[in-house]
């Protein structure tokens, strides 16, 4: 059995409203607690490398996220770097310091897409090639692909960089995985999330894309895990339509899977450094769990806390 933090028996703490148990009824809120400076069960507005160096260490039970894409993001922050190099630092940077709030017990994961080293270039115009779409002509020109907020990505090319070269799949999410291990973090497997709602792709010389990668990492060998049934390298999700303003949300079935997987046996705290609209605090809170979250965006922010309040009753 992994050794109890004194995190966890803060939990233990929190959790002891719950009558005739340490799991609370799930028509109820979670009961209010912290860790470091930081409320539990709320998403906070803050910076996220910032805001978990304030964390202490071995406190978290699972992490969850799926950071902005290279070259996806319109509003600043991680993702809106000119170059992929400087992303995958950062990136880096920010999991690093998830994974020191990791407890030993703990596993993160990681979703995480790939980029072609190309601009940016969807426009409204370009459902007219699209090989989607009912009858293969293209998806309507309202649709998210077209008019999401995906920044001003440009192709970013130095000779005397290899891979830095135009079109080139810059395996972004391995150069990741790999900057992690070289930091001591254990890369325990990968997960593929075969979509059911791919992203549009014009007539290309390439695969059609139509998965992504979950990439899951530990600190120590020993971590809890799902084993009866053991956990499968390929999901379907189920994939819901998106109410949310905000474009590049997952499907709740992926942040479910993934705490279902870390195997807790008693309830825990889920991280999510990029919360975005809150995905992943209703998933642990499905499952009984407390969450915490950060997130750069105010409006993000404003709207997951005011869907979770709207149903914590």
């Amino acid at each position: 059995m992994p050794r109890r933090s004194t995190t966890d028996q803060t939990l233990l703490d929190l959790l002891d409203d719950a009558p005739g148990s340490l799991i609370p009824s799930p028509a109820q809120p979670q009961p209010a607690g912290r860790l470091g400076p930081w409320p539990l069960n709320a998403v906070h507005c803050e910076d996220c490398l910032s805001a978990m160096r304030h964390l202490p260490s071995d406190c978290i039970d699972v992490v969850v996220t799926s950071p902005p894409y290279w070259g996806q993001r319109g509003n600043g922050g991680i993702g809106s770097e000119e170059d992929p190099r400087e992303y995958v630092a950062n990136l880096t940077d920010i999991l690093a310091e998830a994974m020191r709030c990791l407890k030993p017990s703990g596993t993160l994961w990681l979703n995480l897409g790939d980029s072609y080293n190309t601009p940016i270039n969807w426009r409204a115009e370009d459902h007219e090639y699209s090989s989607l779409g009912a009858d293969g002509n293209g998806l309507p020109p309202t649709n998210s692909a077209y008019t999401k907020n995906r920044g001003r990505r440009r192709a970013f090319i130095r000779d005397d960089v290899g891979w830095l070269q135009y079109g080139n799949l810059l395996a972004v999410p391995y150069r990741v995985v790999l900057a992690l291990c070289d930091r001591g973090f254990l890369f325990r497997g990968e997960v593929v999330w075969e979509k059911s709602r791919p992203l549009p792709e014009g007539n290309c010389r390439r695969p059609h894309r139509r998965h992504e990668g979950i990439y899951i990492f530990a600190k120590d060998e020993r971590h809890l895990f799902q084993v009866k049934p053991p956990v499968g390298s390929v999901w379907k999700l189920v994939q819901t339509p998106n109410k949310t303003p905000h474009c590049s949300t997952f499907p709740l079935d992926l942040p479910v899977r993934c705490i279902e997987a870390a195997g807790l046996e008693s309830p825990g705290v889920v991280l999510d450094p990029f919360m975005g609209s809150g995905t992943t605090a209703v998933a642990a809170r499905q499952l009984r769990h407390a969450y915490l979250g950060f997130e750069l965006n105010p409006e993000m922010c404003r709207i997951a806390n005011d869907t979770l309040n709207d149903h914590s009753g």
